[in-house]
């Protein structure tokens, strides 16, 4: 028996999404290392909310926790694109790497390289660092009781190797990162985020769970060293840098990673798309430039956009309409690899207008238009359900440009609020469900491509973390 699928509209208009990956949940390698000032920075005004103490040491944190609550919504659609593209990624590593930077820690202080504290006063922070760690996740865990993704056990939130992933770093930072080494603190940074992001690949932790892991990683390092210092007081700590350890001409290059909601601007996208038209979603990406001088730089981005979708008016034959009991599809969306330069302009007060221009390829996500058969077909087709249009875009030319608004919380790092238009256009392959055969199992039909592109133009608004080195 053969069902022909009527040839209209439902390919023509169709977009598609690549969903952010976990990652990142590598969210927060950003928290790593400094930023530059246009000038020396004074001390503050006692009432300057940024210079306060308590607000330096837990911005970062409350952000992680922050993106946890406003990805929490999303984390099995970012689950999804793991699962299309990789689903069996089984690398270990982030069993071993999460302890990276305490092991460079050790090995720095074993060779007498001088830190912020002594060796004495170096372990008795780290000893409370981790067991203000271990208590509030174990805490959290046993309460929450959040099934991991691979369903093995309820015991996901928060993620314990990404909280003493970015413990560990938290110490290299502290200890080498701010005192004259950044490099060492982007890297404790870099290392922890591949390990929150290996968590999310093995398919072991929702994104929610990575960006809580890191903000409590980092929360437990300054309460552990918050608690050290009135223990110690002034003793086994070296002389503090002066106020403003960071060139007075710094060239601002940087590493960052964000994340923001995202508008469709196309109509290809929008709800007068014959077929299916975009909901609101969500970006992410990573992004560095190095700077020539204060105001000019050349860098990059690598960037995800998904949208969820909603079926519109679409339209089946009689036969699948009968055999069918729903219809979904898969996120739309794309990722964007584009160079160029960036800019950047310092404010008073420790604010700064940032902004980039730039261009590159990009590339949609390979996703399915789905039906669920009603409970007599399962049972006769041997399967659930049925993709109805398998598609796949082509690689296409991209741009971007932004704007932002940066301003320096401390030291070591800057919180910047963005917009970023995205404009590409691509064509597609398709294979129409064409049937069954006798054994039950589909038959497609590739379609012609077609002189048609599809727009994924867009906005997206949202927050980034930036991490500056020299």
């Amino acid at each position: 028996m053969k069902a022909k699928i009527p040839k209209n509209n439902i390919y023509l208009r169709y977009k598609i999404s690549f969903t952010l990956l976990t990652c990142f949940f590598g969210l927060t390698a950003t928290s790593a290392n400094a930023q530059y000032a246009d000038t020396v920075l004074k001390p503050a005004p006692v009432n300057s909310f940024w210079q306060n103490n308590l607000v330096q040491k837990t911005t970062v944190p409350a952000i992680m926790f922050g993106a946890t609550a406003i990805s929490w919504p999303y984390r099995a659609e970012i689950r999804e694109v793991r699962n299309r593209y990789i689903p069996d990624f089984r690398y270990h590593y982030d069993d071993y790497l999460q302890y990276a930077p305490a092991a460079t820690t050790l090995a720095l202080k074993a060779f007498n390289v001088k830190g912020r504290s002594s060796p004495k006063r170096a372990f008795v922070s780290y000893a409370f660092s981790i067991g203000i760690m271990g208590a509030i996740v174990n805490g959290i865990k046993h309460t929450a009781r959040i099934e991991r993704p691979d369903a093995s056990t309820r015991n996901s939130f928060p993620s314990g190797h990404t909280a003493m992933a970015f413990m560990n770093a938290a110490v290299l930072d502290k200890e080498y990162g701010q005192e004259g080494y950044p490099l060492l603190g982007v890297g404790g940074y870099a290392m922890a985020t591949a390990t929150g992001l290996g968590r999310g690949l093995n398919n072991r932790h929702w994104v929610g769970d990575m960006l809580a892991g890191a903000g409590i990683g980092i929360l437990s390092t300054e309460l552990g060293y918050l608690v050290a210092d009135k223990i110690f007081k002034r003793q086994g700590i070296k002389a503090p840098l002066k106020n403003n350890s960071i060139p007075i001409n710094s060239n601002p290059s940087f590493i960052e990673v964000h994340l923001g909601y995202a508008l469709a601007t196309s109509r290809d996208l929008g709800p007068d798309s014959k077929s299916f038209y975009a909901k609101k979603g969500f970006n992410f990406g990573f992004e560095g430039a190095y700077f020539l001088n204060k105001h000019f730089g050349l860098g990059g981005e690598f960037a995800f956009t998904s949208f969820p979708v909603h079926p519109n008016r679409l339209e089946l034959d009689d036969y699948l309409t009968e055999i069918s009991e729903d219809i979904f599809t898969q996120a739309l969306g794309v990722r964007y690899l584009n160079a160029g330069p960036f800019f950047s302009y310092p404010l008073p007060n420790n604010w700064f207008i940032t902004a980039k221009i730039n261009t590159g390829i990009s590339s949609g996500s390979k996703g399915n238009v789905i039906i669920q058969l009603k409970d007599e077909y399962t049972e006769e087709y041997d399967r659930p359900e049925v993709p109805v249009l398998v598609y796949k875009p082509k690689v296409a030319l991209s741009w971007t440009t932004g704007v932002g608004v940066q301003k320096r919380v401390g030291p070591n790092v800057a919180i910047k609020a963005y917009g970023t238009y995205f404009n590409s256009a691509h064509k597609f392959n398709f294979n129409v469900l064409q049937g069954f055969n006798g054994d039950g199992n589909p038959v497609y039909n590739e379609l012609p491509t077609g002189k048609s592109r599809t727009r994924f133009d867009h906005i997206t608004f949202g927050l980034g973390l930036t991490a500056f080195i020299w």
